[in-house]
């Protein structure tokens, strides 16, 4: 007989509650600006930095901004010297890698992930968001999130991002591209539900989970596609 893995119980279950989430599939270059915009921020200061950027949403455009001019667009996503000149290096990254995410979405991921994380303000959170989402590298995201849910269900009490990365790589390379988004996602999602009234979830680690199980506040806070919150 085998036995499913409990985060695989754990995946099933909150697929069936949450449904399919669709994170960061809309257009490359823009979610993958936003990865780095969100970073202590919430998604409506996101929405309003990149709305101001959709007039010049191609690589080149992006460059030919001044610093003062990528800044003033950049504003309402706070921090935004960081993160306007975290952006600018990211692009002249891109820039020299070739400029097309499709290309460079076929080098290995640990060359990509070695890259990402020389480039100034992306740690590995971030790193692993634009692996999974930006170039098709199914991966397991570690965050704070994932951290808590884990002690929560007894699965394992991480306390560092690459503690419980290292850990969940054996289950991450069983996952599709598809999967591995989603389980982020829902995680993610999930995780926002228990900030307020924290509940015992350890329904979770159910085979099948009854309607009557989950308490009202567990309900999507965003909406679907709603936007994670990367700390670096």
């Amino acid at each position: 007989m085998i036995t499913m893995n409990p985060w695989q119980k754990v995946f099933i279950n909150l697929a069936h509650h949450y449904g399919r989430q669709n994170w960061w599939q809309n257009n490359r270059l823009e979610d993958w600006l936003m990865m780095i915009l969100v970073q202590r921020t919430n998604a409506r200061n996101v929405a309003l930095a990149v709305q101001n950027l959709q007039d010049v949403m191609s690589l080149d455009q992006l460059l030919a901004l001044t610093p003062a001019e990528l800044e003033d667009r950049v504003h309402p996503a706070r921090f935004y010297k960081q993160k306007a000149i975290r952006i600018r290096t990211a692009l002249e990254w891109l820039a020299n890698a070739g400029g097309d995410f499709s290309v460079i979405s076929q080098h290995p991921a640990a060359e990509l992930r070695s890259q990402l994380l020389t480039l100034p303000g992306i740690g590995p959170e971030t790193a692993d968001v634009m692996l999974l989402y930006t170039f098709d590298k199914p991966t397991f995201v570690a965050d704070e999130y994932a951290r808590r849910l884990s002690a929560r269900l007894g699965l394992g009490d991480y306390k560092t991002y690459t503690t419980m990365y290292t850990a969940m790589a054996p289950f991450a390379a069983t996952l599709s591209l598809d999967d591995a988004r989603e389980l982020h996602a829902l995680i993610d999602e999930h995780g926002k539900t228990q900030t307020r009234h924290p509940y015992d979830d350890k329904f979770l680690l159910q085979d099948t989970v009854s309607v009557d199980q989950w308490p009202a506040q567990a309900v999507l806070q965003d909406g679907p596609r709603g936007e994670p919150r990367v700390t670096k």
